[in-house]
């Protein structure tokens, strides 16, 4: 690689770091806050939850319109600078005496909108860093997103011991990093055409239009509804019921169970990382979504907390070939002048599926049982990989070199 893309590289993954070390400490200290700090009821909680969420269902895709008609550097540094926002209302709301649910809401709806411009931002740059070697370069990405993810939660940890306010300071600290490392990545690599206000409306509409043409990257956005519906739906809902109702842990329990997933994800890519090689993307895809199926089944039975662990760190390394492969697709085949927003398309099926997912098993577990849920999906599961592999190409897929 030459010196210059080097560069690049450490810039782009410099700031990916920054972002996701903020997003890493924000898993633990929203939770902290509103149970530990503001004593929230669960419907509460879960309705600050979708706050974060729903923002970007709906402005994701205008998010990569965005991206695919500006200067993504500056966009992604002034959404970095403008999360620094949120925070401040934090800090002064606990300074001040007058942090309460309300205040949580405004910051979940805050960050979550401002994640929607970054999300496509970084993907669509990252194509023009990536100098051919593509498969490398999101694989890379996302070990840094998995590996500083994690940092921030072990920091988020410290809470107990230094209190919320300084680990708030410090993911300001980290977000002016991050905006101006994004200053320093290298210019659009093509001329784009300047943002009408007047055309967005169609400019989203194309998005989803060149993702139905595209045999490639229909069928893998299409297969993240089921991942978001069978496999996110049961991460968010069914691990903490059976954490807390078969082995009587709390808190300290579904940490653990989290960790061990994210750890299987950080190890898959470590090992993506070393094979560049790999040339049937398509058939490694469904692979790992085929074995999310009896790992999510096994989940149906009674088993030790360590057995447990090592099913969801099985788990979290599937779905990290599945996410590392969905991404390598879909950057190779999108359209330069579309690419940020067939991004979001293949994003906003994920993002959409997952808390659609999360509600349907929560049902589910109420009324019928965690077994109930467990089965349930797991049938769904088999059903739409089997109809996915019969109308669709998705297993033929390969890498165009």
């Amino acid at each position: 690689m030459k010196k210059s893309s080097l560069k690049n590289l450490i810039f782009y993954m410099t700031g990916q770091a920054s972002w996701y070390f903020v997003n890493g400490l924000q898993m633990v200290l929203f939770p902290t806050i509103l149970i530990l700090m503001l004593g929230v009821t669960p419907s509460n909680y879960g309705l600050a939850q979708v706050s974060l969420l729903a923002p970007s269902i709906f402005l994701i895709v205008l998010g990569g319109t965005i991206a695919d008609k500006t200067d993504t550097r500056i966009l992604l540094a002034i959404v970095h600078f403008l999360a620094t926002l949120p925070l401040l209302l934090i800090l002064f709301s606990i300074q001040f005496g007058f942090l309460s649910f309300e205040v949580m809401i405004i910051y979940g709806l805050a960050m979550g909108s401002i994640s929607a411009f970054v999300i496509p931002s970084r993907d669509a740059l990252l194509t023009t860093i990536s100098q051919g070697e593509i498969q490398r370069t999101v694989v890379l990405a996302m070990l840094t997103q998995f590996g500083f993810q994690l940092t921030g939660m072990v920091v988020g940890g410290l809470a107990d011991l230094t209190g919320v306010m300084p680990l708030i300071i410090a993911q300001g600290f980290s977000l002016i990093i991050g905006g101006y490392f994004a200053l320093k990545l290298p210019k659009p690599s093509i001329k784009k055409e300047s943002l009408d206000i007047r055309k967005i409306k169609n400019e989203i509409t194309e998005a989803f239009i060149e993702v139905r043409k595209s045999k490639e990257i229909f069928p893998v956005s299409i297969s993240m509804i089921m991942v978001g519906l069978c496999f996110m739906g049961n991460n968010l809902v069914t691990l903490p019921y059976i954490t807390t109702e078969r082995y009587g842990l709390g808190a300290s329990g579904f940490a653990t169970v989290s960790t061990c997933f994210w750890l299987g994800t950080f190890f898959s890519n470590s090992i993506l990382a070393l094979n560049k090689n790999l040339k049937n993307w398509g058939t490694a895809l469904m692979v790992a979504m085929t074995s999310g199926v009896p790992i999510l089944a096994s989940l149906y039975f009674d088993m030790p907390f360590y057995g447990l662990c090592i099913i969801i760190f099985m788990w979290g390394g599937g779905a990290g070939i599945v996410i590392a492969m969905g991404r390598t697709i879909t950057q190779t085949f999108a359209k330069e002048s579309h690419r940020g927003r067939m991004l979001s398309v293949y994003t906003l099926a994920f993002m959409t599926s997952g808390p659609i997912g999360a509600i349907i098993s929560g049902n589910i577990i109420e009324n019928y049982g965690l077994r109930a849920n467990i089965i349930t999906s797991s049938i769904v599961g088999i059903a739409f990989l089997t109809i996915l592999s019969i109308t669709t190409d998705i297993w033929k897929i390969k890498s165009p070199k």
